[in-house]
């Protein structure tokens, strides 16, 4: 991990700490209330907010860093070289979604969105994915579960041995989280980058485990 930029974690940091601002968090439209339960009208007050609502709108529901290393892949054949990724993530509820009415259990649409790096070997290629997701949730997100399949783009391909092929990378993903502490989301995500042979069958791609930190909105 020497080569991670410090210039990044206190990026990250920022970020995070901004999430946690009720005065940096007013500002956002009222469809930007997360998993929260209530939302502060135009007069100051307090009301529920309907799963009705949030699932008809684009909610923002957390933002953080990430942290992770490549591994052992269990599609095809392993990565040559020794990767790291750290990027700031973000999760957006989509308008399409459906709940249990007695258990309260939710299984929605959410789009991942990250930007970041991605290191081998001393050097760095800056990345950024976007995933739509299914997940489910227990209520209040105590615990969480998804999987998707997106895009992620890269100034560089190229690492020592090891060639992606081309910057446009498919992306698949499955991660599980929980809120051990009020407000913040932890959890463990598999990230896969491959070309699936675009560039030609001699390309090679990366599995990536990561370790998670959201502030939920």
């Amino acid at each position: 991990m020497r080569y991670f930029s410090p210039q990044f974690l206190a990026l990250s940091i920022l970020l995070t700490g901004l999430g946690s601002s009720q005065g940096w968090a007013e500002p956002m439209m009222i469809a930007m209330v997360g998993s929260r339960s209530h939302v502060a009208d135009t007069d100051g007050t307090e009301r529920g907010v309907s799963y009705e609502e949030q699932r008809n709108a684009i909610t923002l529901i957390r933002v953080g860093p990430r942290v992770g290393v490549s591994g052992k892949s269990p599609f095809g054949k392993d990565q040559i070289e020794d990767f790291q990724q750290y990027d700031v993530a973000a999760v957006l509820g989509l308008p399409l979604g459906w709940r249990e009415p007695l258990t309260g259990m939710r299984l929605d649409m959410r789009l991942h969105s990250s930007a970041g790096q991605l290191v081998s070997l001393g050097d760095t290629a800056l990345m950024v994915t976007v995933v739509p997701c299914l997940t489910l949730s227990t209520p209040n997100e105590a615990v969480s579960m998804d999987i998707g399949a997106g895009a992620g783009l890269f100034s560089r391909y190229k690492f020592g041995a090891q060639d992606f092929g081309g910057p446009a990378q498919i992306v698949g993903t499955i991660g599980f989280g929980m809120n051990l502490i009020s407000d913040f989301y932890t959890g463990y995500r598999f990230q896969h980058f491959s070309d699936a042979t675009m560039y030609g069958s001699k390309s090679l791609g990366v599995d990536i485990h990561l370790f998670e930190l959201n502030y939920r909105f």
